[in-house]
């Protein structure tokens, strides 16, 4: 970091004897002196704390705005319409109310330097969430969410991020760059999720083979208010 140096309000020059100070010649330059360090700490905890701000905000993109409530055509199960609800909540925790129509299950989630918790999850959630702060703080981790950055090879929400440059369209629109997790499970069965930056999750998809049928059940982001 670049260090701003000052003149000195004065300067005494010890003679030769060490006795009487020396006043410097008019129109000699007086020594630079350099600012104490403390002032080089302060502007670092200012890049640090916008660092921090940074962050934060790059957390919250890939959740939807508080207060929004998002709708997802669903098809090949009767489950799979759903209506999401987005609520920000004190100390960066963010609560999420999935409605699948048969249920409604609430799922919050907590902010913390580069990475996102799952800390509370309760299905058959039926009432508005109003934790204290002190209530929040107790809260604890449940599994990771996601860490930034995310990459080829990372987990988001216990799922394979197989690319971060994907295509996927929904009702809603068409996206790109859009963040494709992948499970497989010893049934062969296979789930699909994709993330995209200012929107969260726009698509799941679920494939199940059985013989020679497969079956394929998505949910798709249709609107939002």
């Amino acid at each position: 970091m670049k260090r701003f140096l000052v003149p000195s309000l004065f300067v005494l020059l010890l003679s030769a004897c060490g006795s009487e100070p020396v006043m410097p010649e008019v129109g000699t330059p007086e020594p630079e002196t350099e600012i104490p360090e403390k002032v080089d700490q302060a502007a670092g905890s200012s890049t640090e704390a916008m660092d921090s701000e940074e962050k934060q905000k790059d957390l919250y993109a890939y959740f939807m705005e508080d207060g929004t409530i998002a709708k997802y055509k669903g098809e090949g199960n009767e489950y799979a319409a759903l209506t999401l609800r987005t609520t920000y909540l004190p100390e960066g925790h963010i609560a999420v109310y999935e409605d699948n129509g048969g249920t409604v299950t609430l799922r919050v989630y907590r902010l913390k330097d580069d990475q996102v918790e799952l800390v509370k999850e309760e299905p058959e959630f039926y009432e508005e969430y109003t934790p204290t702060t002190e209530e929040l703080q107790a809260l604890k981790p449940i599994s990771l969410y996601y860490q930034l950055p995310i990459a080829v090879g990372d987990a988001v929400k216990g799922m394979a991020v197989i690319q971060t440059d994907a295509q996927v369209e929904t009702p809603y629109r068409n996206f790109d760059g859009a963040i494709l997790l992948e499970q497989t499970g010893e049934d062969g069965a296979m789930l699909r999720s994709y993330f995209v930056k200012e929107f969260g999750e726009v698509k799941r998809e679920f494939r199940m083979t059985e013989g020679e049928e497969e079956y394929i059940v998505t949910s798709s982001l249709e609107s939002i208010e």
